[in-house]
């Protein structure tokens, strides 16, 4: 097998892509975690524990989302340079 080289513009929008993929999920999983909280019923050491993956599964979208307009904002900068599309 032999495969393609890729420039680094390639290699980035893939990476782009692949963290708004998970942000995606992770405000999916968020929303499904934050109406098990609203469920009357639970015990409260259950609710203790999907509080946390809320918590968690919020940050992880931040974090990607954070990630990839600093990723987005250095690609731009990069194209401005002119460093772009020939590495």
């Amino acid at each position: 097998m032999s495969a393609q080289a890729r420039t680094i513009q390639e290699v980035a929008h893939d990476a782009l892509e692949d963290l708004e993929s998970a942000q995606i999920v992770l405000r999916k999983l968020e929303a499904v975690l934050y109406a098990a909280l609203a469920t009357e019923g639970t015990s409260q050491h259950v609710r203790n524990l999907v509080d946390v993956a809320w918590n968690l599964a919020a940050d992880g979208a931040n974090t990607a989302d954070c990630n990839r307009e600093q990723i987005a904002a250095a690609l731009v900068g990069c194209a401005a340079l002119g460093a772009g599309g020939d590495q």
